[in-house]
């Protein structure tokens, strides 16, 4: 009888150790998108993190589809907005910006600071811009930094970080979306609990 139990015991510890360590990994979020820019008009969602962070002087950008980087599976779509564009020498910039992640499991909210997002342009001739036709003009190399603000669902009670990097076509204000004309490889890593 003992060890019926001793081997009960032990099944219970190999179940719950091979599960624990999924639930562990999710953690990390890993995403990428590439491809043209698509308008933002979602709804922003109805929290104070983002009442917060947006004061009233905040305004959509892009809104696309992300992938698992792994194997390309669509994983859903994020939604961004941009406040406090800061312009410097050389054509950098900064800004800060707040992403809705909706994925299957829920949606995960990040806000990067003030400053929080940078970029500088990249020199033609060593990596020319992709969809001239579309109207990019130069190419933009950058990313950002930030925080979990909030989420639904499997990421309700997430806090955490998230950084991003990218290649980003811009062109005039009135080409693609305020400028923006595609992403090449903007990738997302989230990390929570």
């Amino acid at each position: 009888m003992l060890s019926c139990r001793l081997s009960l015991a032990a099944a219970v510890i190999a179940v719950t150790a091979a599960t624990a360590g999924p639930a562990a990994a999710a953690g990390n979020i890993q995403l990428v998108t590439s491809g043209l820019a698509l308008p933002n008009g979602s709804a922003p969602p109805a929290t104070q993190a983002f009442t917060d962070w947006c004061a009233g002087v905040c305004f959509p950008t892009t809104r696309q589809p992300v992938y698992d980087p792994r194997n390309g599976q669509a994983k859903g779509t994020i939604a961004v907005w941009g406040k406090n564009f800061q312009f410097g020498a050389g054509g950098s910039l900064c800004f800060s910006e707040f992403i809705v992640f909706a994925l299957d499991p829920g949606e995960v909210h990040v806000a990067s600071g003030d400053r929080g997002t940078c970029g500088a342009p990249i020199d033609p001739l060593l990596k020319p811009p992709l969809h001239q036709d579309k109207g990019a003009q130069v190419v933009i190399a950058g990313g950002g930094d930030g925080h979990i603000v909030g989420g639904t669902r499997a990421y309700r009670h997430w806090t955490g970080t998230f950084t991003d990097r990218v290649f980003v076509g811009f062109g005039a204000p009135t080409s693609g979306v305020g400028g923006i004309v595609y992403y090449d490889q903007l990738w997302f890593s989230i990390s929570g609990r």
